[in-house]
């Protein structure tokens, strides 16, 4: 399960940006999470719960945003959504495709007291 690692490297994150700030307690927690991270919502949420056991996120919710994929062509230079796993430029039929968006994890917000 990647998402172990993954909520890992989001609890560091927030202990890093806690330390600046005097916060009694974390309320919400919010990501953007790209589809090609293969991350399951359920299971973030999961392991969410026990990385907020006994600290100072005990009881945030945890909201997720899925980000789809987009890509860029290197040929015709032409950003699209990529409905499928097989990245091909709509317009030019090029295989060679930057991915733009869709591989991230993010923390985007915390809301605290």
């Amino acid at each position: 399960m990647h998402e172990m690692a993954l909520m890992g490297g989001v609890f560091e994150v927030i202990e890093r940006t806690l330390t600046h700030h005097e916060v009694k307690r974390v309320l919400q927690v919010k990501l953007k999470v790209g589809e090609l991270t293969n991350a399951q919502p359920d299971a973030l949420q999961m392991v969410f719960e026990a990385f907020c056991k006994d600290s100072i996120c005990e009881g945030a919710e945890l909201i997720v945003e899925r980000v789809p994929v987009r890509g860029r062509c290197r040929n015709c230079q032409l950003e699209f959504s990529v409905e499928t796993m097989f990245f091909l430029c709509p317009e030019c039929q090029n295989t060679s495709i930057e991915v733009i968006q869709g591989d991230e994890l993010l923390l985007e917000s915390l809301e605290v007291e």
